[in-house]
């Protein structure tokens, strides 16, 4: 019963916010999705782009969560970028599905600059798909998104990202816009250590979400992670292991009616 009350509900959920752009990655997640104002993940290639533009390295990892435990019910997405004399080039791809009822794929390529030590901006277009079984059939469409990062003073990063600010429809027989998200973000870093990070998100047709979370390095090459966020509320946590130039990042989020979603990525390249 759990698992049908869950099926539906996602599935019902899904065709109100088809296209939500969720935080992406286990680090972020481990922080309860905040990632707008980091700088230098991988995973910034979803949760702001201008993050990238501080890598010197090539990047390329993996993601999976399995949502609330159910079978089939998951969300992976593959990333890579690669720095280059105009700035850095990223790649994105990302499913979302609920076995043969309900997917939504998105594939991007962005781009990303710094202009000067403390500001950085980015753009990246994306292929929008999105699959419902019975009559629904399948819908697409192009959509644009665009970042900022600035360094105000010293251990402050503030970060903004715009999704679909063109308000971009789907195609088909849905009469659906992809949603237009706005997220504000913040960190603040104590030391070397330790940084706490503040970030809301809004989506035009909904309620604003508020998230929080905290990354602490204890020993050198482990990281540990917690978080909260409302609307729905939830908490996180999760731990990072880096070794030379490959990082796993393991986390999992609670949702008080909804249970654990744990979820796992792998990455080659670190700063």
């Amino acid at each position: 019963m759990r698992s049908i009350f869950i099926s539906l509900f996602v599935i019902s959920f899904s065709l109100a916010k088809a296209g939500d752009n969720a935080p992406l990655g286990a680090r972020s997640q481990g922080m309860a999705g905040c990632g707008t104002a980091l700088t230098g993940d991988l995973w910034n290639a979803q949760n702001n782009q201008a993050g990238l533009a501080f890598i010197k390295n090539f990047q390329a990892g993996a993601f999976y969560e399995s949502r609330f435990l159910v079978d089939g019910l998951g969300q992976s997405g593959f990333a890579a970028a690669l720095p280059s004399k105009p700035g850095v080039f990223s790649l994105e791809v990302t499913s979302l599905g609920l076995g043969k009822l309900y997917s939504e794929n998105k594939a991007g390529i962005g781009f990303s600059k710094t202009f000067g030590p403390k500001f950085a901006a980015s753009v990246q277009l994306d292929y929008f798909n999105t699959h419902i079984a019975e009559n629904y059939g399948s819908s697409s469409t192009a959509v644009g998104e665009f970042g900022l990062i600035a360094v105000p003073v010293k251990n402050l990063t503030i970060g903004f990202h715009m999704y679909n600010p063109t308000r971009s429809k789907l195609s088909g027989s849905l009469d659906e816009r992809i949603p237009t998200i706005m997220r504000l973000g913040t960190r603040y870093s104590f030391s070397d250590q330790v940084f706490i990070s503040l970030e809301a998100e809004k989506d035009v047709d909904f309620k604003p979400i508020i998230r929080g979370g905290i990354e602490y390095c204890p020993i050198p090459g482990f990281y540990l992670r917690a978080g909260a966020a409302s609307n729905p509320g939830l908490m996180a946590f999760g731990f990072g292991i880096v070794m030379k130039k490959l990082r796993l990042d393991i986390a999992t989020s609670f949702h008080s009616q909804l249970g654990f979603s744990p979820s796992i990525g792998l990455q080659y390249g670190i700063e």
